[in-house]
């Protein structure tokens, strides 16, 4: 070698192993021998070429054109497009680009590309020995944009280096030719919107920096993203009119045009041709203007309990749109398409629910896989200053994070510290679930509570942060034309921003073991309308954050994107800040019993006995603790069923099936027999009477009631149904909370216990409209709810429900138990 050259012998010895290894990391694809031969051929050749004086061109020359012409790359590698070159690692894919031109073109000029191509293997080789991961990927990336692309700004190069005959091959007249280019550019001035200009310097310096690092044994240089974390980029302020706010899972305003006077759909809107965000004939984004209002939640009111939020959402029901006018006459006269309004239902259910590849709205797993690959290479390797890097960087953010695009490009919204939060050298997006707040109530422990937080961190990468943060946003046709390109290039032609920003929850419900929709909800920050089910969640913040990990792992086929920066911190608990545990519950109901025991007289035993029953009903079946709660003719106590709609105010009916489990019905059974024998002895009382009749015929009367006077002149007193306000005012000094806690017991219990999310959405009544057990497009089936009774079952027998018996008044004990109960005698 000539005294130029910096390496030593023995890494002169290891280059090739050392470079092969480093390719058979990748596990995404298992090379042929004979394209690592060829690689390592090359690499062997180049280094052979620094020692030799005058025949080193021809030497290299003759002896890559002969490797070359073997054909080393199996033709099913061959494909010479964006997408497939962008699933292998940047060394093959110079090979492939390499070999392309010994096999499919005329050779002369071509050479002098095979011989820089070579030699950039080669300094790529000796960078992967000195493990400089960002050189060894500035040098492979821009000599194949050079090669792979026709933009004058890439293949501006080829004219510039010397040809063939000038050309020596060492250290010092390579370095010298790459510095003179450099000097070349930065001497010329650049305007701020000649971009050509501006990527030109960038890839020339990117190359001359790799190639005199790979040559030179002194220090490495700092890695670009260790550069980054020392020198933080400002973050840039938006403009006064634009009011950055943080994001709010309770934010219910609809993003639909709400005519308050409209009476049928209008079908002469005209969909959005903006390409923003739409791809043609989109139906699932074409805009109808629709009245809104009927879609309002009707709910109740109680003296002292407010309307929380998580109630009215509780209530929300979107039912499917059906069509009111045809959106064309002439559809009218076809007999065919008079089925539409059950056909389209039906392709909603199948393409969104049963997740049938079918579903042009979503991409395949390899077509996730390929865009991530291809955004992961352009947002990590491309120059500064070419806006692609920049417009590939947002649709990767948005890729991994579920954010809006059309955010993204705000102003100052990239790295604003009430979205991006950042906690150390670490940046995270952190939200809440923020539905319902937990109780301040002086009869609640401090642990009586299931979750720590409710609060969801979804940790970013800093590289792609601060690259971010130190580019100019691209404008919107800059941003459409690099996603435009990116559809024909990777052969998407269902590629849209909108299939972009629902990556993350697509991957995550559909590609990811062991995890669900539910979880994807949780993650990706599905706003509460649409995703009822999240204030309910229970889960560990490090479960939640090995599904995230793991989906990113999926995407990340290539491993190319480095995962490292996604590390464990504190463990806790997260979720509805208002779930109990079974432990508080169960303490709850055994001073619910005590308290029905210590009942002065007949009527007031009555009303503590229903209402402890009421308590009994909504821990045992999730229901809506609503105004009369189970009608005597939906309670099938022999099969063990509840049939409920408990949305009486609604508008949209909602039936469903619960199942009951041997300790409820039980209960049931038992306080209708309470129930007549209180008839029995108190037979004067004939409005009572009456109803109680009704109950013991199973007629359309609710079986929960209390005792109340008429009048205050009036002697004799009725039953009135149980409201949610008379359970809460009765037990405030139980539990001085809303009765809507039982529901978070129960969703939160079911899905700890490994009850299926569909069973669960099922029996809690988070279901969409026609897709409960009764509807048209239900999902599953009675066999599935029945088995959900064992759950209940073993629920009740940890709150210590199997073992109460309902009494009656004056026994000494009015709601018998066993000896195992607690000892209240300190209370």
């Amino acid at each position: 070698m000539t005294e130029n050259d910096d390496t030593s012998p023995n890494e002169e010895h290891l280059l090739s192993a050392q470079t092969i290894a480093h390719i058979k990391n990748n596990k995404a694809l298992v090379y042929p021998e004979s394209v690592l031969k060829a690689i390592s051929t090359i690499i062997a050749t180049v280094d052979g070429s620094y020692e030799r004086d005058d025949d080193a061109i021809e030497y290299l020359s003759e002896t890559v054109i002969q490797t070359l012409q073997k054909r080393p790359v199996d033709d099913q590698y061959m494909q010479i497009n964006r997408k497939d070159l962008a699933q292998k690692p940047l060394m093959m894919q110079l090979l492939i680009l390499m070999q392309d031109i010994v096999i499919k073109r005329q050779l002369g000029q071509a050479v002098q590309q095979l011989v820089w191509l070579s030699i950039a293997m080669h300094t790529a080789a000796l960078l992967i020995f000195h493990n400089r991961k960002t050189d060894t990927d500035n040098i492979l990336m821009q000599f194949k944009q050079a090669q792979f692309s026709s933009s004058v700004r890439r293949t501006w190069i080829w004219r510039e280096l010397p040809d063939l005959p000038q050309m020596t091959i060492s250290v010092e007249y390579i370095s010298n030719t790459l510095n003179d280019l450099l000097k070349q550019k930065k001497s010329e001035k650049v305007k701020k919107d000649e971009s050509d200009e501006k990527a030109k310097l960038s890839q020339i310096e990117k190359i001359t920096t790799a190639y005199q690092n790979a040559h030179t044994l002194r220090k490495p240089k700092p890695d670009r993203k260790k550069t980054l974390r020392k020198r933080r980029p400002k973050r840039k302020k938006p403009p006064k009119h634009i009011k950055i706010t943080a994001i709010n899972l309770a934010d219910n305003t609809s993003r639909l045009p709400l005519d308050s006077t409209a009476t049928s759909h209008n079908w002469n809107t005209t969909p959005s041709n903006d390409a923003w965000v739409n791809t043609r004939d989109d139906i699932e984004h074409s805009a109808i203007a629709i009245d809104l209002a009927f879609l309002d939640a009707n709910t109740e009111s109680y003296e002292g309990l407010t309307t929380s939020f998580e109630e009215r959402i509780d209530h929300y029901e979107a039912p499917y749109v059906s069509y009111g006018e045809y959106p064309n006459p002439l559809i009218k006269n076809s007999i065919p398409l008079q089925t539409i309004d059950l056909s389209l239902q039906q392709n909603y259910m199948s393409q969104r629910n049963l997740a049938l590849n079918s579903n042009t709205r979503l991409l395949s797993l390899a077509g996730y896989q390929a865009l991530f690959a291809a955004l992961n290479q352009d947002a990590s390797t491309l120059p500064e200053s070419e806006i692609d890097k920049t417009c590939a960087g947002i649709l990767l953010l948005s890729m991994i994070t579920g954010l809006p695009v059309k955010s993204l490009l705000i102003p100052g919204y990239i790295g604003h510290p009430r979205i991006f939060n950042l906690e150390g050298k670490k940046y995270y997006i952190k939200h809440s679930l923020g539905i319902t707040k937990r109780s301040t109530s002086q009869t609640l422990p401090e642990k009586g509570y299931e979750n720590t937080l409710d609060t969801i961190k979804v940790p970013l990468p800093l590289w792609l942060v601060y690259d971010l943060l130190a580019s100019e946003l691209p404008s919107k046709e800059d941003f459409t034309a690099y996603l435009a390109d990116l559809r024909r290039n990777l052969g998407l032609p269902y590629l849209s921003v909108n299939r972009i920003e629902t990556a993350l929850h697509v991957m995550l419900s559909r590609y990811t073991p062991n995890c669900h929709a539910h979880i994807a909800d949780i993650i990706c920050r599905t706003p509460a309308s649409h995703a009822p089910a999240m204030y309910y969640s229970s889960h560990t913040s490090e479960a939640l954050m090995t599904h995230y990990k793991s989906v990113l792992g999926i995407f990340n086929s290539n491993s190319d994107f480095d995962l490292t920066y996604i590390t464990p911190w504190h463990k806790y608990k997260v979720g509805s800040a208002f779930a109990l545990t079974i432990e508080t519950v169960c303490d709850i109901v055994n001073e619910m019993k005590y308290w029905t025991d210590q009942s002065s007289n007949d009527e007031e035993h009555f009303n503590r006995t229903s209402i402890f029953v009421w308590f009994v009903f909504c821990l045992l079946t999730g229901v809506r603790p609503n105004n009369g709660l189970g009608k005597m003719y939906d309670i099938d106590l022999d099969m063990g069923w509840l049939l409920i709609n408990d949305k009486p105010v609604k508008k949209v009916k909602s039936d469903r099936l619960i199942p009951l489990c041997p300790t409820l019905i039980r209960h049931l059974t038992d306080y209708r027999a309470y129930l007549i024998n209180y008839q029995a002895k108190h037979q004067g009382h004939h409005d009572i009477s009456a109803i109680i009749d009704n109950i013991r015929l199973g007629n359309d009367e609710a079986l929960l009631k209390l005792l109340y006077e008429r009048a205050p002149s009036a002697n004799s007193p009725t039953l009135k149904d149980i409201k949610r306000g008379d359970a809460y005012h009765m037990t405030k000094h139980i539990i001085d909370a809303n009765p809507y806690w039982t529901r978070h017991f129960v969703r939160t219990q079911l899905e700890k216990r490994g009850v299926q999310l569909p069973l669960i959405n099922t029996i809690i009544g988070h279901e969409k409209a026609r897709q409960e057990i009764l509807g048209r497009f239900s999902s599953s089936s009675k066999a599935d709810i029945k088995r959900v009774a064992s759950v209940f079952e073993k629920i009740a027998a940890q709150l210590g429900l199997s073992d109460v018996t309902i009494n009656y008044y004056p026994n000494s004990n009015h709601v018998g138990t066993s000896t195992a109960e607690v000892d209240h005698a300190n209370k």
